[in-house]
């Protein structure tokens, strides 16, 4: 696993699926784009990218998952695979930007 350090979030962790993403010209493209547009003018300390904010929802994506799949009533059944896929989806809800 690679580990990003986040301001808010601290160290996030990313599986190898998702680094293999992240790894791609296609996610680095994220870097250059605002996340919050113009706002950063108006708020200084909002300078946020796409590919920032990307690996945030990434990470709070699979907390989210993995607790749901912790609960007990009802048992959902969630599979490792599946918080995988959770957590790329996360990872590149952005990419059409």
């Amino acid at each position: 696993p690679k580990v990003f350090n986040d301001a808010v979030l601290g160290h996030v962790e990313l599986h190898p699926c998702c680094v293999a993403v992240v790894d791609t010209p296609e996610f680095q493209r994220l870097r250059g784009l605002k996340q919050l547009g113009p706002t950063e003018y108006v708020y200084p300390a909002a300078g946020h990218t796409r590919f920032a904010h990307s690996l945030g929802v990434s990470f709070l994506a699979g907390k989210l998952v993995e607790k749901l799949s912790h609960q007990v009533s009802p048992p959902l059944h969630i599979t490792e695979r599946e918080i995988l896929c959770v957590k790329l989806a996360g990872l590149c809800h952005d990419l059409g930007h």
